[in-house]
């Protein structure tokens, strides 16, 4: 009897089961079925929803980017055309400095300037080599065409500047290798003398002095050029 009990005890336990299952079961199912699958119907439209928005974002992106492109060709074309206006300004400024200074050159020699002088210094130049201490010179001597007449003489140059921390001036012999002879000149209407300047190691030039010594005159003429100013030219 015990053993009889037993068995229709499993099996109603097993019917328990069997039934806890299924309504489990049909509550998964009722779930899934009235909730989840509606949420993902949702989740689904906003993704189509983005995806739609992520394809205008990137469709307006590469619009943006292809402006770009443009405008950065038409800013370039514009700098080099902004260059180009640069360089054509600068070099017509160059050429007409040196028209105006060739006119300033002939009015002198021929007297237009209002001025009939007579030797007279027209331009110094000083310009650098391949070494730090030695410098070409070049003067530009001119004399009024109306004197008509040959001129000479001699001209001596002399440097101001800084040695040791003290003022010193160098002369013609302390500037050269001490055996070539000051320049001389004779012309004219003009004349370039050209030659070379070896400063000491360590000086530092401020102020060359041009004498021009024409022979028979008593008074020379003195010009004055800041260093500086010199090499500007």
């Amino acid at each position: 009897m015990q053993k009889g009990g037993f068995k229709v005890g499993f099996i109603e336990a097993m019917v328990v089961t069997v039934t806890v299952v299924s309504v489990m079961l049909f509550v998964v199912w009722y779930l899934a079925s009235t909730e989840i699958v509606p949420e993902m119907e949702t989740q689904q439209e906003q993704l189509k929803f983005l995806s739609e928005d992520l394809q205008s974002i990137k469709e307006h992106l590469d619009r943006a980017r292809a402006r770009e492109v443009v405008l950065e060709k038409e800013a370039e074309v514009l700098r080099q055309a902004n260059r180009l206006l640069r360089k054509n300004e600068s070099e017509r400024q160059a050429e007409l400095g040196r028209l105006q200074g060739e006119l300033d050159f002939y009015s002198r020699l021929a007297g237009t300037s209002g001025t009939l002088s007579g030797l007279e210094l027209y331009r110094a130049e000083v310009v650098p080599t391949g070494s730090d201490r030695v410098y070409q010179f070049i003067l530009t001597l001119t004399q009024n065409i109306g004197k008509a007449s040959i001129i000479e003489g001699k001209t001596r140059l002399d440097i101001e500047g800084i040695l040791d921390n003290r003022q010193l001036t160098l002369h013609w012999s302390q500037l050269g290798d001490g055996e070539t002879p000051e320049p001389a000149f004779r012309f004219k209407y003009f004349q370039q003398l050209e030659g070379y300047l070896t400063l000491p190691e360590g000086f530092n030039p401020t102020r060359l002095t041009v004498t021009l010594e024409e022979n028979g005159k008593k008074s020379p003429v003195v010009r004055h050029y800041s260093w500086d100013e010199l090499r500007g030219y």
